[in-house]
């Protein structure tokens, strides 16, 4: 009886006052919606201008909020360098993401180790692809959880056909693993740097520059500033759909969608050779010793590194 008098109680308060709206904020107006997060995850490409400016456009968006974790000359073959397998596991768990956007992959043509470094298959062995594929599954199984979205963007075209022979590979197997994963979805970027009969796309307009600007440094691999600019640009949209209609999909502990708008870009750079923190740099990159993308000089001890002088 006591109980049924309570809840009786209870529906009245609720109705006396007329509650139809969330809690209002401390300026007596409604509060909004929780943010809609997108987490950033990757190498060069997230530490430098792309990166940076995807980010920045993301947190320009109505109810949304974007944050980066990037290293340089890192990806999934080298635990033993850094541990991609952990640090995803610690972003998701510490940020609780919507939306996580990878890009990676670029420093994975060579032998692949265990965490302490023990070689565990070699570049271009006959299991190496598949190899690699269960790294992918198992660091796409690290980022999963209920309602969360995974981007992976593709490795961008370089047009250099050694080092194009070498990514092919692993783009075929980045392909097959994000594919096969019900929540991930695989951007591929080949339209984005490819005219209409299929040349590599060296200029294109990019937002805030008045003409048609160079994509690519003169080796090929390192985007310029409107270039990295440029490919945030189309990488933009594709994240802002996976949120959902008008920019948010629901999630069970965010039932109420956040209305969305129309935002700006972002763009990229490389990787560092040696150990450095995640950081934004505004510098143009160089190719470091580690890497030779031209004449794709054999790699050992250490992952390919594109990086700042």
């Amino acid at each position: 009886m006591e109980t049924h008098l309570a809840r009786v109680l209870v529906c009245l308060a609720v109705l006396s006052t007329g509650v139809v709206r969330a809690d209002p904020g401390t300026d007596g107006k409604p509060e909004a919606p929780p943010a809609r997060t997108v987490l950033l995850l990757g190498d060069s490409l997230i530490v430098t201008s792309f990166g940076e400016y995807l980010e920045k456009s993301l947190n320009e968006h109505p109810g949304t909020r974007a944050m980066r974790r990037a290293k340089s000359s890192t990806g999934l073959a080298r635990p033993d360098f850094f541990d991609w397998m952990k640090v995803g596991r610690e972003e998701v768990e510490r940020h609780q993401p919507d939306v996580v956007v990878v890009i990676m992959g670029g420093n994975d043509g060579q032998g692949l180790t265990d965490e302490k470094g023990k070689a565990k298959m070699q570049w271009g062995a006959a299991g190496w692809a598949d190899a690699y594929r269960q790294r992918v599954a198992d660091f796409l199984g690290v980022l999963q959880a209920p309602g969360r979205k995974i981007l992976w963007v593709e490795l961008p075209y370089t047009g250099l056909p050694n080092f194009e022979r070498k990514l092919g590979v692993i783009r075929r197997v980045l392909r097959e693993a994000v594919s096969a994963h019900e929540a991930s979805k695989y951007l591929e970027t080949k339209p984005f740097f490819t005219d209409a009969k299929g040349a590599i796309l060296r200029e294109a307009q990019v937002e805030g520059f008045r003409k048609p600007m160079r994509l690519k440094m003169e080796d090929g691999v390192h985007f310029t500033l409107a270039g990295g600019r440029y490919f945030a640009t189309k990488v933009y949209p594709a994240v802002i759909g996976l949120l959902g209609p008008g920019g948010a999909e629901p999630r069970p502990d965010n039932p109420k969608p956040v209305p969305v708008a129309a935002a700006p870009a972002a763009p990229e750079a490389p990787p560092a050779a040696a150990p450095v923190k995640t950081e934004v740099r505004n510098r143009e990159p160089a190719i470091c010793r580690e890497f030779d993308a031209v004449s794709e000089a054999p790699m050992t001890s250490m992952p390919m590194a594109l990086c700042y002088p």
